[in-house]
């Protein structure tokens, strides 16, 4: 057998062994199995890492699913693994993963809970960013890597637990978490908390500080701030909150009112819709928009609706009208006027018949309308 011949073969047989190793490893990364239980939990098992794609079925209905549960066996999960779940509020996790891969959990805008694992040792970047409902972890003592910003915009986030083994302080972790009040520091380095400094003050053991030391806890006071109102024109039928704290997030309610006039909301001076105190919010001005706003039927199978928003401290400058026989308004049309102020004139209704009007208001017209008030009820002419 010729020299080259041998390096052929060797060539060969080296080549068969190699797509065998990348064979079992393939397997062994798609060795993943999930079942939906009662419509709304996801239980995923098997062995290894999700790092390739869990291809669902139609039962499982990602808007639908409340409950996330890991099982034995599962070392790492990406959400390029798993998939992303928005609605999920419940995240249990195996004692045999050691790592939640980068951006995993993040924007899951329900999550309330999660239960660690015992093994778990590193947590990647921004894995429960922007997870809005958060509001306590409990990060199990295996963990010795907390990766930049893995809380980062968790508005409702006020207590947290570090870890006995956590070997590095990323003051990012927590960056944009106003309504923070408890960092218990069971490691063995100093954090340091440099966010906020005019509206959240830290202290350990009654003193002041920017850094929570090894094996203390620190808590935080957010300072109390005022809430403007500019009713123009209009009044307080009840109350309005005047007050909140720092990192809190306030509802306001629409309890005002303005004769021959129909209050369409709140706005600040860049925002036309605004419904509360943002959490993190540092200034509160709010103007009440009031629109001049009627309903009639004076023609036979017609409705005229005519609005004016010209008052309104953000102007909007395209509106719809919906209509329906439904009070819910379902089966219903809508009808869009790109101006300020007008007169819109839907006609072919059936007469006699009684329909429900309402109308939104947007600054650009390429923006979906989606806030409707103002119903009205109105019985067609025949």
């Amino acid at each position: 057998m010729s020299k080259y011949v041998k390096i052929l073969l060797q060539a060969i047989a080296l080549l068969s062994i190699t797509l065998g190793v990348f064979s079992a490893q393939a397997m062994a990364k798609t060795n993943i199995q999930y079942e939906v239980i009662n419509g709304d939990t996801l239980v995923i098992s098997g062995n290894g890492e999700t790092e390739e794609t869990i291809k669902y079925g139609k039962e499982v209905k990602k808007s639908q699913i409340k409950k996330l549960i890991i099982k034995e066996g599962i070392t790492k999960i990406t959400p390029l693994g798993i998939g992303k779940f928005e609605s999920v509020r419940e995240v249990v996790l195996p004692d045999s993963l050691t790592e939640i891969g980068d951006t995993t959990f993040a924007g899951c805008y329900k999550l309330k809970k999660v239960r660690f694992g015992k093994g778990l040792q590193v947590i990647g970047y921004s894995a429960f960013a922007s997870c809005i409902s958060l509001e306590e972890i409990d990060i199990p003592d295996s963990v010795v890597e907390i990766s930049e910003s893995v809380f980062a915009s968790c508005h409702k986030l006020k207590k947290i637990t570090l870890p006995e083994r956590l070997k590095e302080w990323n003051f990012n972790t927590f960056r944009d978490c106003p309504a923070l009040e408890t960092i218990v520091n069971n490691s063995k380095i100093p954090c340091y908390m440099p966010w906020y400094k005019k509206y959240v003050t830290w202290r350990v053991d009654g003193k002041k500080t920017k850094t929570i030391p090894a094996g203390k806890t620190g808590t935080s006071t957010r300072k109390k701030l005022s809430i403007q109102y500019d009713l123009r024109g209009g009044q307080e039928t009840k109350k309005l909150p005047r007050t909140y704290r720092f990192g809190d997030s306030v509802t306001l309610p629409e309890t005002v009112k303005r004769k021959g006039y129909v209050f369409m909301g709140w706005s600040d001076k860049m925002y036309a819709d605004v419904e509360k105190v943002e959490s993190g919010q540092k200034k509160a001005k709010f103007y009440a928009t009031w629109y001049k706003y009627k309903v009639e039927s004076k023609k036979t199978g017609t409705a005229t609706v005519s609005f004016d928003s010209s008052q309104a401290k953000v102007l909007l400058e395209a509106h719809a009208i919906r209509y329906s026989v439904y009070k819910d308004m379902s089966l219903c049309d809508e009808k869009y006027c790109n101006k300020s102020k007008g007169r819109v004139r839907i006609k072919h209704l059936e007469p006699g018949k009684t329909y429900y009007f309402e109308i939104c208001g947007v600054r650009d017209p390429d923006h979906p309308f989606e806030k409707w008030r103002a119903k009205r009820k109105v019985s067609i002419c025949g």
